[in-house]
C-alpha cells in the first residue's frame, strides 16, 4: 500500500467517523431562515437556550433546550442533540442525542439527518446499521448538505451498504468539495491523484489539496508530496485552478445566503 492510497483509506475514515455539522449554539438567528420553529413560546426558550449557551452557561442552555425541544422547535432538538453528544452541561450520552437528532431530522433537518446517519455509521447510541446511515445520508445530501454528500461518497466508495461504485463516490466528493467542503476535496484530490474513477491528474490533485489544507491539518504535506511529480508549470496551473474555485465557492456561498 502506497503513501496516497494509505492517506485516502485514513481519510475516508474520517469522513465517515468524524464529519458532524456544527452546533448551532453559537450561530445568529440570520444562519436559520430554514428552520421554522412551531410556537412563538417556544422560539422564546430556544432564543434563551442560545443566549446561555453562548455565554458558556451549557446547563442552563440545555434546559431550555430542552423545554422548546419538547414543544417541537427543530434547532432546539438539533442542539440539545448537540450538547449530548459532546457532553456540555449535560452528561455525555450518545442515545440521547440519536432520540433528539433523530426527532430533527424527522422533521427534515438536514444538519440532523447527517448527524444521525453518522451515529448509525459508527454504531454511536445506536445499533450500527449501514443501511440506515445511508438513508439519513441520502436525505441530508438531497437537500444540499455537503458533509452528507461526502459520507455518502465514502459509503459508495468502501461499499458499504450498497454496492461499490467509484465513480459514484468521485462525483458525490466533486459535488460537496464544489461547496467548499474540506473532507470531500481531500478525497476528490486523492481519487485524482490515484486515478481512481477519472484519469491520474496530479495538477488537479494538487489544487483540491491546496484548498483542502485551509481545514485539515496534513494536507499540505501531502499536497507538497505530490508536487515532486510535478513541473513548475504544472504547480502554477494548479495553483491557478485553486485560486478560480475558491473564487467560485466564494461567490456560490454569498448568492445562497
Amino acid at each position: 500500500m502506497n503513501f496516497l492510497h494509505a492517506f485516502f483509506i485514513a481519510a475516508l475514515l474520517a469522513a465517515t467517523v468524524a464529519a458532524d455539522v456544527p452546533s448551532r449554539i453559537a450561530i445568529s438567528e440570520a444562519t436559520l431562515t430554514s428552520i421554522k420553529p412551531q410556537s412563538s413560546e417556544a422560539d422564546q426558550d430556544y432564543d434563551r437556550g442560545v443566549q446561555f449557551a453562548e455565554e458558556g452557561d451549557y446547563a442552563v442552555a440545555a434546559k431550555f433546550y430542552r423545554v422548546a425541544a419538547e414543544k417541537g422547535n427543530v434547532a432546539a432538538q438539533y442542539n440539545l442533540g448537540n450538547l449530548y453528544k459532546k457532553g456540555l452541561g449535560v452528561e455525555r450520552d450518545l442515545k440521547r442525542a440519536a432520540t433528539w437528532y433523530r426527532k430533527a431530522a424527522s422533521q427534515g433537518d438536514a444538519e440532523a439527518q447527517n448527524n444521525l446517519g453518522t451515529l448509525y455509521a459508527t454504531g454511536g447510541g445506536v445499533r450500527r446499521d449501514d443501511a440506515e446511515a445511508r438513508r439519513w445520508y441520502q436525505l441530508a445530501a438531497k437537500q444540499g448538505n455537503p458533509e452528507a454528500m461526502s459520507n455518502l461518497g465514502a459509503m459508495y466508495l468502501q461499499g458499504r451498504s450498497v454496492k461499490r461504485d467509484c465513480f459514484k463516490a468521485f462525483q458525490l466528493f466533486r459535488k460537496s468539495a464544489e461547496l467548499g467542503y474540506g473532507v470531500a476535496q481531500n478525497n476528490l484530490a486523492l481519487m485524482y491523484a490515484n486515478g481512481q474513477a477519472v484519469a491520474r491528474d496530479y495538477v488537479w490533485a494538487y489544487a483540491w489539496l491546496d484548498m483542502a489544507a485551509e481545514q485539515i491539518s496534513g494536507c499540505k504535506t501531502l499536497r507538497d508530496r505530490i508536487a515532486i511529480k510535478m513541473t513548475r508549470d504544472d504547480i502554477q496551473r494548479a495553483r491557478t485552478l485553486a485560486a478560480v474555485k475558491r473564487e467560485q465557492i466564494s461567490q456560490r456561498a454569498k448568492e445562497s445566503k
